[in-house]
């Protein structure tokens, strides 16, 4: 008797945790709400000042004085005086020598050009178009 006893206790037992896993299964958990997203702001609207630092694309002539990697520097004459500036160069910078379509590598010191690019912002050049051969003089200058 204590067999059968002990048999029925550990059936009854396995029937209660089956019972018990199976009630849970079939519960359906919601899932907690999480905090509430804020609000996505509007993009703030264009103003005058913001359209007013926007440079544009000037093009001006000058002497190539170095040939970099991705650069070029070249001279011009401003307020009288002689100044160096450089500008970078990409892949979609047209370069012309010649009448033709060439590359950065092309370019030598002393290549007079106009050069379209934005003088106070960090992009690559526009366009390169070499129209002679020039002569490099002494950049600098007081101010």
């Amino acid at each position: 008797m204590s067999k059968l006893m002990g048999y029925a206790s550990w059936s009854g037992g396995a029937l209660v945790g089956a019972m018990l896993m199976l009630a849970c299964g079939s519960v359906d958990q919601k899932p907690v709400p999480s905090a509430p997203k804020p609000a996505v702001a509007a993009a703030p609207a264009k103003t005058a000042a913001v359209k007013t630092t926007k440079t544009k694309a000037v093009e001006v002539e000058g002497v190539i004085s170095a040939v970099g990697q991705r650069t070029i520097t070249f001279q011009m004459e401003r307020k009288g005086k002689v100044r160096e500036e450089v500008v970078g160069v990409d892949d979609k910078t047209k370069i012309e020598k010649s009448g033709a379509n060439v590359k950065l590598r092309d370019l030598a010191a002393t290549d007079k050009a106009l050069i379209n690019y934005e003088p106070n912002a960090y992009t690559p050049a526009i366009a390169i178009k070499v129209t002679g051969k020039g002569q490099l003089k002494k950049a600098g200058g007081d101010d």
